[in-house]
């Protein structure tokens, strides 16, 4: 009989993200891993999988806690349209201040690191930007910006680089002034 698990699986995914965020997937050594989880390598192989596979939950638990609440906040019609894009990308001005946020974003990461080697990273990857796309253009639909969704779109992810390298809240501040012009 197998011995129920003595984890908390979203601990333990959570984890698991912050250290492929952080280190990207060749970075992150099972060493690194197993420090963070709290599990040894063959409890990680049993719960999750190889490493491929724990980089796929990391990923996953990416877009389920970073990704999806900004979806949601985009399709509220209860809110403006500025209102929406405002929050948006006051969120990549607030991460050029945090640890994580200099890490920058893991699936802009992911997208670059694994995504071109990899046929469901890039699935994964490509559904979660996806996503995101089509709740910025139901946002700015009736909008003055309706027809600027992709703009809008590669401009947050490119925030998210700029974070990562570095910038300026004021830098972002400023650009953030631009994409809310286009409202």
């Amino acid at each position: 009989m197998a011995r129920p698990r003595k984890f908390d699986e979203a601990e333990v995914k959570n984890a698991l993200r912050d250290v492929f965020w952080e280190h990207g997937y060749d970075g992150a050594s099972y060493s690194d891993i197993m420090s963070a989880t709290g599990l040894n390598k063959g409890s990680l192989y049993a719960s999750f999988g190889d490493k491929r596979a724990l980089y796929q939950h990391a990923i996953s638990d990416y877009d389920r806690e970073f990704v999806s609440p900004g979806v949601k906040m985009l399709r509220d019609d209860s809110l403006s349209p500025k209102a929406r894009i405002e929050g948006l990308f006051s969120s990549l001005v607030d991460a050029a201040e945090t640890v994580k946020g200099r890490w920058g974003c893991l699936l802009c990461n992911a997208a670059i690191d694994q995504a071109p080697f990899d046929d469901e990273v890039e699935d994964t990857v490509s559904a979660s930007m996806s996503r995101l796309r089509k709740a910025i253009s139901h946002c700015v639909k009736n909008t003055p910006a309706a027809d600027k969704a992709d703009l809008i779109w590669t401009s947050y992810f490119g925030g998210h680089v700029m974070v990562k390298a570095g910038y300026s809240k004021a830098v972002l501040k400023k650009n953030k002034a631009e994409i809310l012009k286009l409202l």
